[in-house]
């Protein structure tokens, strides 16, 4: 294992202050672009020069260097219609006979290429700026790759053992390229029971151990909550990203806490923003200094209203940094 590049002073600053608002911005730059969506994934430098600068325009205090969550089934042109150019998940239930072959060739792959070229070349075009990384994880690749659910995902130990390898792969490369920060996102998580979170809990060991050696303050997020689920998932992840208002109470206490806004939000007056944050008690943990990472749920879709966009950025940022200690 390589060390990866050292974080700058600043970078170890920022990330180590927290209250950092990095929304997840990555695909809405096809749309500034005037291109395609594939085609400006497949472009480092269209997508460095425009991830960079949307981050100069808009003062996020980090950049999402990568936020494709099907990057990874893509690499592996699963369930990729070439006709259509679009994603389509496997049904078959299981993996091919020479998957393992193919994940030695993962880092050769032009898709993950192309994200670890963007990722270093934004530590040279914003080299104080924290770099947010979100990749797909066990259970959402397994999904993805096989058609299963993700109950039956937890019912075949071998097959998430086998999947999650490929997600270490990527870990490791983003870490060995210059990364600063990782989400591991999953889609959906099944209700979970002690022997499922002890077969998840074995398999996120490797990604968080990884993960902190290069770093990178890693961080699960979940696209579906259920609340039922919180207490287990402590047990999963140290980092959690709770939804704003969904924090369960024996969290609430913790010193150093992530969430997740609505991406809708982002579209609302400022005063109804503004109140959200109040009565979701976002502002009471930000002024405690325990906010450590704000993003959007979802990333933000290139249809969302562009001069709304503007606004409820920079009101959610206002409204962070005015109650921030300095």
């Amino acid at each position: 294992m390589q060390r990866k590049i050292v974080l700058t002073r600043e970078k170890r600053k920022r990330i180590k202050e927290g209250g950092l608002f990095i929304p997840w911005v990555f695909s809405f730059g096809a749309e500034l672009e005037g291109l395609p969506l594939r085609e400006y994934l497949e472009d480092a430098t269209k997508l460095s020069n425009t991830l960079r600068t949307i981050h100069n325009y808009f003062q996020y205090d980090g950049v999402v260097s990568q936020g494709n969550t099907l990057l990874l089934a893509e690499a592996f042109e699963y369930g990729l219609n070439q006709k259509e150019l679009a994603f389509r998940p496997k049904s078959s239930g299981m993996l091919p006979a020479d998957f393992e072959k193919r994940v030695e060739q993962l880092p050769q792959s032009r898709k993950l290429a192309t994200a670890i070229d963007v990722i270093q070349r934004l530590n040279i075009l914003l080299p104080d700026t924290p770099l947010l990384n979100i990749v797909p994880g066990p259970l959402t690749l397994t999904c993805q790759l096989t058609g299963l659910k993700t109950e039956g995902v937890c019912s075949n130990p071998e097959l998430l053992r086998t999947v999650t390898k490929v997600v270490l792969t990527v870990v490791k490369s983003i870490g060995d390229s210059g990364a600063d920060m990782l989400i591991i996102h999953e889609e959906a998580m099944p209700k979970l029971n002690d022997q499922t979170a002890k077969l998840l809990r074995r398999c996120y060991a490797p990604l968080w151990n990884s993960a902190k050696f290069y770093e990178l303050s890693p961080l699960l997020m979940l696209g579906q909550w259920l609340p039922e689920n919180a207490d287990r998932l402590a047990k999963i992840a140290d980092g959690i990203i709770f939804p704003a208002g969904s924090l369960p109470g024996n969290q609430r206490n913790m010193k150093r806490l992530s969430l997740s806004l609505p991406v809708s939000l982002l579209e609302k007056e400022p005063q109804e923003i503004q109140n959200f944050l109040e009565q979701q008690d976002v502002l009471n943990i930000a002024r405690e200094s325990r906010l450590f990472l704000l993003n959007t749920d979802v990333e933000i879709p290139p249809g969302i209203h562009k001069e709304s966009l503007i606004r409820g950025v920079q009101t959610i940022k206002n409204a962070i940094n005015e109650v921030l200690p300095h």
